[in-house]
């Protein structure tokens, strides 16, 4: 569906399922919501960089390549309605790429079918978004883990107890090749046209909707660790930030994860 939308090079309403038009329309919403961060038109810059579906490249692109690419892209040439379904785009070559929210709606949606078989303790996990329904048999809270961000090995760094919400973390520290000393991650700024370059490494969202904490820990790693931090708490996000600093790692959280903490106590 997504993919014959991408060929389309109508300037008309396109139909689409109600799925694909909710998933879009949470996609402009937070696109709005973070200046431009998230943008799931970002597909051209992603892939020219080697990090979609062509393959990886191993060398930096030429500045022309990435200023074309970014012609192409933008979430303001994109409109979605839900009623009925349907997609529109201002440009014939608008390519829509929902790899940063669609696993989350699937999270959500399969939690859905489960709760609707009678079944309130769960954890679902696609891909590292996870959604937490009830307990564990024993009344125990879920306990999900936030990777280190350590790029040589693998191991935890923190453990939130949680229930009855969705988790979602992005990072940059997993995907990524390096040039003359100088790492370029799959995190690409949409806005720059370039893999971000802060210091904030990891970012994880808690919210009701996995398909929300799957869009905003994409949209506050892009922004970093000052703007990323400042819009969460505008926003009333649960956010855990792990920053690195000249000493390792320190976290931040935002004022909102601070009392689902308390609230698990």
């Amino acid at each position: 569906e997504l993919s014959r939308f991408n060929r389309y090079s109508g300037d008309d309403w396109f139909s689409v399922s109600l799925d694909t038009a909710t998933v879009v329309a949470e996609a402009l919403r937070v696109y709005e919501r973070s200046d431009g961060a998230f943008d799931v038109t970002v597909g051209p810059l992603v892939n020219l960089w080697g990090f979609g579906p062509p393959g990886t490249r191993i060398e930096v692109p030429h500045a022309d390549s990435i200023a074309a690419a970014r012609g192409r892209i933008g979430s303001h040439h994109l409109e979605a309605r839900v009623s009925p379904p349907a997609l529109k785009k201002a440009r014939p070559d608008l390519y829509v790429d929902l790899s940063g929210i669609a696993k989350g709606y699937a999270v959500d949606a399969l939690a859905e079918v489960l709760g609707a078989m009678g079944i309130d303790g769960f954890v679902v996990d696609i891909g590292g978004d996870m959604l937490t329904g009830g307990r564990k048999r024993d009344g125990a809270l879920w306990e999900i883990a936030i990777e280190s961000p350590e790029t040589d090995s693998r191991s935890i760094h923190r453990v939130l107890p949680i229930t009855d919400r969705a988790i979602a973390t992005s990072g940059d520290y997993r995907n990524y090749f390096e040039v003359d000393g100088l790492r370029y991650s799959h995190e690409i700024d949409p806005r720059s046209g370039y893999p971000i370059r802060h210091s904030l490494v990891s970012v994880s969202v808690l919210e009701g909707s996995c398909m929300r904490s799957d869009a905003w820990a994409t949209a506050l790693i892009v922004l970093g660790p000052e703007k990323g931090f400042h819009l969460a708490e505008e926003e009333n996000l649960a956010a855990f930030f792990i920053v690195k600093g000249r000493n390792g790692f320190f976290n931040k959280t935002t004022d909102a994860l601070d009392r689902v903490s308390q609230e698990r106590r």
